[in-house]
Parts: C-alpha cells; sequence; structure tokens
C-alpha cells in the first residue's frame, strides 16, 4: 500500500513537472499569430529583393518578431532617432506629426525600426543593401536620411548627436556586410 501511494506521488510530481516544461510550447502552439510573411509587401526598388513590413502592435514580443525576421543575422548596429515612411516621392518637406521617435536595428540586409509606444514596427527586408536619395528635409529644415525603395522614400533622422553622414556610412557598412558574425 505504502509503494503504491509513494509511486502515485512520484507519478503526480512527474506530471507536474512535465507539464511545466511542455507548457511554453502548447502555449505558442494554441496561441498563433499570423505570419509575418503575411505583412510583407515586395518593393521594385534600385535594387533587387527589396520588401516592406507594417507589423502593427500588438502581434507578439518584439524579440520573437526581429528573431523570426532576422533569422539567425543579429542585429550589429542600434541608432536612436526618427523615422517616417513611406513616403511619395513628390513630397517637399517630411512632416514633423509623421516622424516617429524609437530604435533603427540594422542587420546585414535587414532594417527595423522599433518605435515608442503602441505603435507599428517598420521593417525593411534589403539582402542586397539600398540606394539613397538626394536627403529631404523636415519642415524645420533639418536634412534626414532618404532610402530609395522604389514607389516612395523611406526616411531617417538620426539623434541630434549623430552626423547624418557618419550615419548612413554605419548603417550601409551593416546593412552590407555578407560576412555572418561568428
Amino acid at each position: 500500500m505504502l509503494s503504491f501511494v509513494v509511486s502515485a506521488l512520484v507519478c503526480a510530481a512527474l506530471g507536474f513537472a512535465g507539464g511545466l516544461l511542455l507548457r511554453p510550447m502548447a502555449d505558442r502552439m494554441f496561441h498563433r499569430r499570423p505570419s509575418l510573411r503575411s505583412y510583407r509587401r515586395e518593393l521594385t526598388g534600385p535594387r533587387p529583393g527589396l520588401a516592406f513590413y507594417v507589423i502593427p502592435p500588438g502581434l507578439g514580443d518584439t524579440d520573437e518578431i526581429v528573431a523570426e525576421l532576422t533569422a539567425g543575422r543579429r542585429p550589429r548596429l542600434c541608432l536612436i532617432g526618427r523615422l517616417c515612411g513611406p513616403l511619395p516621392y513628390d513630397r517637399v518637406a517630411v512632416p514633423e506629426k509623421a516622424l516617429l521617435r524609437g530604435a533603427l536595428w540594422v542587420a546585414p540586409g535587414l532594417l527595423m525600426f522599433d518605435p515608442r509606444g503602441d505603435a507599428e514596427m517598420s521593417v525593411l527586408e534589403a539582402p542586397y543593401g539600398v540606394e539613397t536619395s538626394e536627403p529631404m528635409l523636415t519642415e524645420a529644415g533639418d536634412p534626414v536620411l532618404t532610402l530609395d525603395l522604389g514607389d516612395g522614400v523611406l526616411v531617417f533622422e538620426p539623434a541630434p548627436d549623430t552626423d547624418l553622414e557618419h550615419a548612413w556610412s554605419r548603417i550601409r557598412s551593416v546593412l552590407e556586410d555578407d560576412q555572418p558574425s561568428a
């Protein structure tokens, strides 16, 4: 009788521990979010392979989204600043209210903008790099980095303590680096 009670307790403890270990996997299986590919839009830019994603807030944990999009390519550069786009080519100035504050993460072939607060995450997939256009100006007259997407432009204004040319040089060196990081 005692061995039966001990066996039952051991089985219950193992079942409880197994449940704790398997719960995260079960949660992921039953709480599936839509594929990020459904948010992907192909672009006809000056370089092949350009794609743009606008990922709505609340879709999931930012770290999981970044891990899925980067597929093992760790972001190697983070610049704080403001982003806006895509905007049409004929735009004279970038509206101040359209520029969102946040962090621009750069990995080889990928730019990800993670805004502060509850806003959409923007991702530019650029396996062969991106072309820049003549810098657009904000309504205040400040130049912003202008990336050519083919059907519009994406603009990034680095923090005031970062030079625009230096920021672009750093972004381009990481974006076009095809050597896998160790």
